[in-house]
């Protein structure tokens, strides 16, 4: 088999309705035609109509082409089965282009500042991996498949991927399986060539204003700057894992299964958190530049290979097949995840902290989250009824109010759950027709006080503020 493929991304940024030309307006509040603090004339509000910003002001297109191929073959035969071998590959091309508009650079849009640094960016490069993957059934009840695979990107390196796995099936309605593998991930383009970023903390004090200022939040914390930098240098990150699972289906109608998995990444290509930074001046001090007067004048946060995660958790499935009935064909299906160990380390050699559970420095994972999904069938009509759930946790409870120097509230966060509905009617063999509500009961996010995202209030990670959405589509197949 071979196949070529292309996909293209393409994002814009576009400001309108309320950006204007910075150097008009301070001249027209200059001029009294234009009230800051209040209604302006006739004259000032056509003026600020005729200097609005109406723009796009960044253009950023992701291009990816790749040419994959595969072949297979038996090579002999054994107990249970044709030992067989697959062998495969892939060439791709990757591209992305920033483009800035010049209204932008010229650094004359009111809150829309040119970026320190900013500039236009054009990278690429070629990517080659090869495969090969043994099937040995040693019997009708025991099979392994070995498998390997090397991956090439340009100015990063190449990586081997090698994976073991065994699978016994002592009955029909029994199977144990197991793997055992490493990986990586490559840097990609943003990590390693994105311009400077330049952004602020959450409100963080600063040790050594506070130790100067008896502690007090109101004076000595702050959005301290952030400059964000890439690096060309990042390697890939690694990774070693294991799993072992069961499947059990005593029926036709039912299916269970469960797997452990266990991963350790390690070079995890990241940023130090800058509530860590100022956390431990004695290790990170040189990372916070400050000021003659001894104040903060940025945090530098630099993409690097550095420390591990550790995580552990239990898949879980539940599966009815579908049961006939006159009334129609009814399915059920539930998919969960029960996690019982995550763990991030800052650098080699610092102490693991936990994040199972409790929001920590930019995120956090729940200990329990599942799909289920609930569907009926009858002729051409068709329904789905699922829900996402996500368990609650202990909030980041950080955020400083720096007009009293008060800590927010201990908070935990609620569980999140999400009700979607669709409907679906098969017009004929080639066309269906499908409706649908997501998030059906218009459910909100749970309040979080976490500090940070630049949106308070949530956590937009993983919960979505849109509410309860309708969408229609169609689907023509050709036959």
């Amino acid at each position: 088999d071979i196949g070529l493929n292309q996909s293209v991304n393409t994002v814009r940024d576009k400001d309108t309705h309320g950006y204007v030309l910075y150097d008009k307006l301070l001249k027209a509040i200059a001029d009294g035609l234009i009230n800051p603090f209040g209604p302006s004339s006739a004259a000032g509000v056509a003026l600020i109509n005729s200097i609005q910003v109406n723009d796009e002001v960044r253009h950023a297109r992701g291009t990816m082409t790749s040419l994959d191929f595969k072949a297979s073959r038996s090579l002999m035969r054994m107990d249970g089965g044709d030992m067989s071998l697959a062998v495969g590959g892939e060439l791709r091309r990757e591209r992305t282009v920033f483009t800035p508009s010049a209204l932008l650079m010229s650094d004359n849009i009111n809150n829309d500042f040119a970026p320190e640094g900013g500039r236009g960016t054009d990278d690429a490069r070629n990517v080659g991996g090869i495969f090969g993957e043994l099937l040995v059934p040693f019997s009708k009840q025991w099979e392994a498949q070995l498998a390997v695979r090397h991956d090439h990107y340009q100015g990063v390196g190449g990586a081997n991927s090698p994976k073991l796995g065994l699978r016994y099936q002592p009955s029909k309605d029994l199977l144990f399986r197991a793997s055992i593998g490493s990986g990586f991930r490559a840097p990609s383009m943003s990590d390693l060539y994105r311009p400077l970023v330049v952004s602020s903390t959450a409100t963080l004090p600063d040790p050594v204003s506070c130790a100067a200022n008896d502690n007090d939040l109101s004076i000595c914390a702050d959005n301290w700057t952030t400059r964000r930098y890439s690096n060309p240098n990042l390697k890939p990150e690694r990774s070693r894992q294991y799993t072992l699972g069961m499947i059990f289906e005593p029926s036709r109608q039912w299916t269970f299964s469960a797997d452990y998995w266990n991963i350790k990444r390690t070079d995890l290509i990241s940023e130090i958190g800058d509530d860590i930074i100022l956390g431990n001046l004695a290790k990170y001090g040189n990372l916070v530049h400050r000021s003659e007067d001894g104040d903060i004048d940025y945090i530098e946060l630099r993409k690097e290979n550095r420390g591990a995660q550790i995580a552990t958790g239990l898949d879980l499935a539940v599966e009815l097949h579908g049961i006939k009935t006159e009334f129609g064909k009814f399915s059920a299906r539930m998919l969960g995840t029960v996690m019982l160990d995550s763990k991030i380390q800052t650098n080699p050699g610092d102490k693991y902290v936990s994040n199972l559970g409790k929001f920590v420095t930019d995120g956090v994972v729940q200990r329990w989250r599942h799909r289920l999904t609930l569907g009926w069938e009858h002729g051409d009509y068709a329904l789905n009824l699922g829900n996402t759930y996500y368990s609650g946790y202990d909030d980041q409870n950080s955020a400083i109010n720096i007009d009293d120097g008060s800590i927010v509230a201990a908070n935990k966060v609620k569980a999140y759950s999400l009700w979607d509905l669709s409907a679906a009617y098969n017009y004929n063999k080639s066309l269906t027709v499908r409706a649908g509500v997501q998030n059906l009961l218009n459910t909100t996010p749970p309040f979080s006080n976490q500090a940070n995202f630049f949106i308070s209030g949530y956590d937009p990670s993983y919960t979505d503020p849109r509410g309860r959405f309708f969408y229609v589509s169609a689907q023509y197949s050709f036959k």
